[in-house]
């Protein structure tokens, strides 16, 4: 109870935070390059962050981490309360992502040390973020957001207090940007950080898209809910099919959903799109997840190079959507998610990739 409390309170906390920057940024005068760079800034340091911090959970006791990630954590989002200009508050997210990054790896260690199930403690993670959305749009203050993010951080940091001390007992450590691992492969890498760069491209614009459609704030939170609860139900249920199949309609799933979002007139037309991204996604990550277990020796170390492609991606995406959307416009933001989708299908599909699964569809 109290570790699915600590991923659902750390998830929410940061996506609160991350819904209304870009609307932020907006209001305090930034550009459509100045909106990317702040994300990239956010997305630079996580990665940095749990990078180091991933490799430093093989040697250090996890509840210290986990101390200085949440207690960090609460001090910078804390920070975001003060920032006045586009350049403030992109120092202000840059440390916000370096403390983002501390803490993830050592809980998750932590629930693994324990025999826990770790599949169960995932499935919290969209919960959070879907309570963090949600708050967020009902709130709408920015100060208040932050104020309340910084809490749930704080509340983390209490709960962790109260769990018991455990050594780490690692067998052995693995080089994490094993060359050998991303030879074999890096078909499913390479195609899934296209799709995320794509997908974040669009998420640093996709709330100014929604308001200049007519939506409130709050109507931005309920919209952004969708993806992650549907995620919630949604995983839980796609064992059974085979992984290459769940992997290649991640892929087309994501270019309908972001195809999906270019003629929209309405903000609530929005809700198509949402739903088809809950499945990509969904369909995506637990393929490409299980397929890289199943095909590799080294299980952890491949699963964590493919979860690590997600705070790059905030990086570059972020930067990505920036750029189109100050030279072009919303549409142009959404044709390049549906194109790198695209993209990251036919590289799968090169026959380097074919490896076959025991499961049946």
């Amino acid at each position: 109870m109290r570790l699915n409390a600590l991923q659902l309170f750390s998830n929410a906390a940061v996506t609160m935070s991350v819904i209304f920057i870009p609307i932020l940024a907006h209001n305090f005068g930034a550009s459509g390059i100045g909106i990317g760079l702040i994300g990239a800034a956010y997305g630079s340091t996580l990665f940095i962050s749990t990078y180091i911090f991933s490799r430093a959970a093989d040697s250090y006791p996890p509840k210290k981490l986990m101390y200085a990630g949440f207690l960090s954590a609460c001090v910078t989002y804390f920070l975001q309360v003060f920032a006045y200009d586009p350049l403030s508050l992109g120092i202000i997210r840059a440390l916000a992502g370096f403390s983002a990054g501390i803490y993830p790896a050592a809980l998750l260690l932590y629930v693994y040390n324990l025999k826990r199930n770790v599949g169960k403690f995932i499935s919290f993670m969209p919960l959070g973020w879907a309570f963090g959305f949600l708050t967020a749009g009902i709130i709408a203050v920015f100060w208040q957001i932050f104020t309340i993010s910084s809490l749930l951080f704080a509340a983390a940091f209490l709960i962790t207090l109260t769990l018991p001390d455990m050594e780490i007992r690692t067998k052995r450590k693995a080089d994490y940007f094993s060359p050998d691992i991303l030879k074999k492969n890096w078909n499913i890498y390479l195609a899934f950080f296209l799709r995320q760069i794509g997908a974040n491209n669009v998420w640093i614009v996709f709330p100014l898209y929604i308001l200049s459609l007519g939506a409130s704030e709050l109507w931005v939170g309920v919209i952004y809910m969708i993806n992650p609860i549907l995620q919630f139900f949604i995983m839980r249920r796609l064992d059974k099919y085979r992984n290459t199949t769940l992997i290649s309609a991640g892929y087309l799933l994501s270019a309908a959903a972001f195809l999906a979002f270019l003629p929209l007139t309405n903000f609530y037309q929005a809700v198509v799109g949402m739903v088809l991204i809950a499945f990509s996604f969904s369909s995506l990550y637990v393929g490409s997840t299980n397929e890289l277990i199943e095909q590799n020796e080294e299980k952890g170390t491949s699963a964590g190079l493919l979860n690590s492609t997600f705070s790059l991606s905030i990086a570059l995406g972020s930067l990505m959507g920036g750029i189109v959307l100050e030279f072009y416009n919303y549409r142009a933001v959404m044709a390049m998610g549906a194109l790198l989708s695209i993209a990251g299908y036919v590289i799968f599909r090169l026959p380097k990739n074919s490896c076959k699964s025991q499961k049946s569809f």
